[in-house]
């Protein structure tokens, strides 16, 4: 399933998780993108991605999404951590307990 077609969805229990993972994702790819201001000329948020951030954001005022889930830290680190050629220890600690905790299968 594609992220347009998650993002899209209105209701149930899937979408929620489905929802969270193709917002993730976006941070995952894009860490210098921030969900503020992304309707600004000089955000560098990309044309296409803008509609997304544009749902996240109502999904927020609605109280679908928290701000945790709104500002995916942990997405944005992991994608940090994932380009990186080496790594100390301890973030690779961080990053295995990430994996364990998001990497469960979507069944949508």
């Amino acid at each position: 399933m594609n992220m347009e077609t998650v993002l899209a969805k209105k209701t149930g229990e899937a979408f929620t998780k489905a929802n969270l993972r193709a917002w993730s994702s976006v941070a995952y790819l894009f860490p210098g993108l921030h969900p503020d201001g992304f309707e600004d000329a000089d955000s560098g948020w990309p044309r296409v991605l803008k509609r997304f951030a544009a749902e996240a954001w109502r999904r927020a005022e609605a109280g679908e999404l928290a701000d945790e889930e709104l500002y995916c830290s942990d997405a944005v680190w992991c994608g940090l951590c994932d380009r990186m050629h080496t790594h100390k220890p301890d973030e690779m600690v961080r990053r295995l307990a990430l994996a364990a905790d998001y990497g469960e299968s979507l069944s949508v």
